[in-house]
């Protein structure tokens, strides 16, 4: 939040230099984002008074100025403006001067004749209408102040300041306010802090002769007060108002608005004046919109309203969004003769999602966002009622509208004062304590030890002994607290079997060149779709989350692959040629459908890769190599994911328990996605794989006695897995088989239709003596009738 130092001083006393008092309120907890003092942006520009004009000899557009301009000798500048006259108060930039544009000034000669500076347009100070009356002329500026030359025009401008940017944090709303900020300065530098105290005068007549006010919503508008102002004389604000605005990022406006602006400011409540005239039947609702409803706003922009949105309606239709923005019907203009003046309460979540819904965010609907206090709307309605007074901007009428049920009052907090010095490690006397709190506005006496406190209830950040230690010990100083050297014994932490286990995971991916990514847990419901998964699978079953940060992110994810998809879709469109990436993460897995108990949390790792003539073996070898370092001797077989190829994707299975699904991304899938590439996907079941009983590793000595290989190429059906002839082969050559290896996969014309030619090398070693003739030939007949049991025949 930004504030002025001259606005601040109408507050506090700061007698200290602002850098000090900023790194005091830094001490205190309060975070400075900037420190941007007015007065660099210009120097050496003054007010100056044209003495004489002389037209220039060697132009027909030039003049020459005598400037009075507060030195001992008037000084002369050339300039080319035509809107000057002799007697104009003017700003003038003298020899060596900056302006805030970048310029430079310095004196020289224009056709022959020496200017020792530059007279300054609005324009060339960077100012605009809003800034200055008679800044949008083009021309020189003309001042309207009645100032003495030579005054800086730094001064004039109200430039001589310092805007402080205050960084407050969202348990801190009472300090989202000009008073608030004030107070803590007041407490940090022990100085004297001034609370306006309103006070103005009435006109006579009942605001309840005038208009009738109606809260069909209690609940999302626990109080509304309405007021009422006649006889408005619009105009400009004070400087003093406009100046504040200005230096908080606001813009000024007419005397009303700026009122209301300043008011949300100054006390944190955010108020509303609306039209009188254009009210109909002079009747206020606080109610649901209805379906149907359309609302224009102050900035021209129409929006589609739902019965979730809460707005203030006049007798016929909404005339303002609730807690955002007033409608342009009922906008307070030049001509305007009566106002409704509103100040309310508005329940902060309906303000955020309504927010939401229309892309729209006010510097009123931030601060019902982070929430206000009810018991402050009464004081910022009676402030603002005291500035029109004082403004003599209208008459008020007699009498307010105070919508509410009971208030909430001051919550009353005992706490040992010794447990707060426990819980600080220091020794503060109660005295000291008590006078703290005071002056934070949190009412506090000591009896017997014990420290009654009273909370505001605005001070919702406090509920407890830590936070009124937290309130004590900022203020008293953190510098009190005495280091001391750690006492008891130091365990050194140690990670979980599941974290060490997917460690493990990762550096094996690593060390075979993949690429770690992190996706976000929250997915698109429609991922599911995407993927083609069936209406029953049981994947569509995913919890949604009550508050999203979108629709994209609304669900938790129950699989991988859509996540590992997306990523792989970036990176192709973004034309990176290859890649390979995995993912450790969670599924979330509900037991059912509303949720009973959280979901279960199944770690799961994703695969994804396409180009550099990756295929399914290359996927296959990498889901082989994580399985083989659990132990997992996993065998394969068909699997039917409908985001897979149909004859390019398998399960790895042990028992069964199926460990992981890879496969080639289905065609219709890649085409969702927009890969123009052949892509891989494989999901690994982490759970089943760090369940399986981990065998230590068993070492033996190289082998004596020479090995023996056999090759056979058999003739099978083209349906029979591999992986079956595989294991029968290992099954017939028992203890003597020591590796079996496929060479060759073939079909063709000399292959019979429907039938595919196999060949695998056998290698078969004993570890007792060298193989005779008879152990191998009978190893080989065994292994042929196993292979013949199958179905598959030894091509001659």
């Amino acid at each position: 939040m930004k504030i002025a130092l001259k606005t601040l001083k109408r507050y506090v006393d700061i007698p200290v230099p602002v850098e000090e008092m900023c790194e005091r309120m830094v001490l205190a907890g309060f975070e400075i984002e900037s420190i941007e003092n007015l007065s660099d942006s210009m120097d050496r520009v003054v007010a100056a008074r044209i003495l004489k004009i002389v037209p220039h000899e060697n132009s027909d557009h030039l003049q020459i100025c005598s400037m009075d301009v507060g030195q001992s000798e008037p000084v002369q500048i050339v300039t080319g403006a035509q809107n000057i006259f002799e007697g104009a108060l003017v700003p003038a930039a003298l020899h060596d001067s900056h302006l805030p544009n970048g310029v430079h000034i310095t004196k020289g000669k224009l056709r022959g004749v020496e200017s020792n500076g530059m007279l300054c347009s609005g324009e060339e100070l960077c100012l605009t209408e809003a800034d200055y009356k008679g800044a949008g002329v083009h021309g020189i500026l003309i001042l309207h102040d009645d100032v003495p030359t030579g005054t800086d025009m730094r001064i004039v401008l109200g430039l001589d300041d310092v805007v402080i940017d205050f960084k407050i944090t969202a348990n801190r709303p009472d300090c989202n306010c000009i008073l608030g900020v004030a107070k803590e300065i007041s407490v940090v530098l022990g100085t004297k802090f001034t609370r306006p105290e309103p006070s103005y005068h009435t006109a006579g007549g009942d605001i309840h002769d005038l208009i009738r006010i109606d809260v069909e919503n209690q609940e999302l508008c626990p109080r509304y007060i309405g007021r009422m102002v006649q006889n408005l004389k619009i105009a400009e604000s004070p400087d003093w108002l406009k100046h504040a605005l200005r230096t908080c990022g606001m813009r000024p406006i007419n005397n009303i608005v700026d009122i209301t602006n300043f008011v949300m400011l100054e006390t944190g409540q955010p108020m509303h004046a609306f039209n009188y005239n254009e009210l109909a039947q002079k009747h206020i609702i606080v109610r649901n919109a209805r379906s149907g409803e359309s609302i224009q706003t102050l900035d021209t922009k129409s929006y589609e309203l739902t019965p979730e949105m809460l707005v203030i309606a006049d007798g016929e239709k909404p005339s303002c969004l609730a807690g955002i923005m007033g409608g342009l019907e009922s906008e307070i203009t030049d001509t305007t003769t009566d106002l409704f003046l509103e100040a309310a309460k508005f329940k902060r979540d309906n303000i955020r999602r309504t927010c939401r819904s229309l892309g729209v965010h006010t510097e009123a609907s931030g601060r019902f966002e982070k929430g206000i206090d009810i018991n402050n709307t009464g004081y910022a309605m009676e402030r603002a009622l005291q500035l029109i007074d004082e403004l003599n901007a209208g008459t008020i009428v007699d009498g307010a509208i105070d919508c509410h049920d009971v208030l909430p009052t001051e919550r009353i907090l005992t706490v040992w004062s010794k447990s707060i010095n426990d819980l600080l490690g220091v020794d503060i006397e109660e005295e000291t304590m008590v006078k703290i709190l005071n002056a934070l506005d949190l009412p506090t006496v000591c009896h017997f030890g014990f420290l009654t406190v009273q909370v505001p209830t605005i001070r919702d950040d406090i509920e407890g002994r830590a936070d009124l230690a937290e309130e004590i010990m900022r203020i008293y100083g953190y510098d009190h607290i005495v280091g001391t050297p750690m006492r008891g014994t130091v365990r050194r932490g140690r990670m979980l079997p599941e974290r060490i286990k997917t460690n493990k995971v990762k550096s094996t991916m690593v060390a075979m060149g993949a690429n770690e990514i992190t996706t976000y847990s929250f997915i698109s419901p429609k991922a599911c779709d995407l993927l083609g998964l069936d209406e029953n699978d049981r994947r569509r079953q995913a919890v949604r989350l009550l508050n999203p940060l979108g629709d994209e992110y609304s669900t938790m994810r129950t699989q991988l692959v859509s996540s590992m998809l997306t990523v792989l879709s970036t990176n192709y469109n973004r034309k990176n040629e290859s890649v390979c990436f995995f993912e450790c993460s969670k599924r979330f897995l509900p037991e059912s459908l509303p949720l009973t108990k959280a979901p279960a949390e199944v770690p799961t790792l994703c695969i994804g890769l396409y180009g550099d003539d990756s295929n399914f073996f290359t996927l296959k070898g990498l889901v082989e190599e994580v399985l083989h370092d659990f132990g997992a001797n996993a065998y394969y077989q068909k699997s039917a994911e409908p985001y897979l190829h149909p004859g390019r994707q398998a399960e790895a299975a042990l028992g069964d328990d199926t460990l992981a699904v890879l496969g080639e991304v289905h065609p219709d899938v890649l085409k969702r996605y927009d890969i123009g590439t052949r892509a891989l996907v494989a999901e690994v079941y982490l759970d089943r794989l760090f369940a399986l009983e981990q065998k230590a590793p068993v070492y033996q000595p190289l082998p004596k006695f020479p090995a023996v290989s056999r090759d056979f190429a058999m003739l099978c059906d083209r349906e029979l897995p591999v992986g079956d002839l595989q294991n029968a082969m290992a099954e017939a050559a028992g203890k003597l088989c020591e590796n079996i290896k496929l060479f060759d996969v073939y079909e063709g014309d000399q292959i019979p239709k429907g039938k595919k030619s196999v060949a695998f090398s056998v290698t078969l070693r004993s570890k007792e003596a060298t193989l005779t003739d008879e152990q191998i030939e009978s190893a080989s007949r065994r292994i042929l009738k196993k292979l013949e049991a199958l179905g598959a025949v030894l091509r001659q």
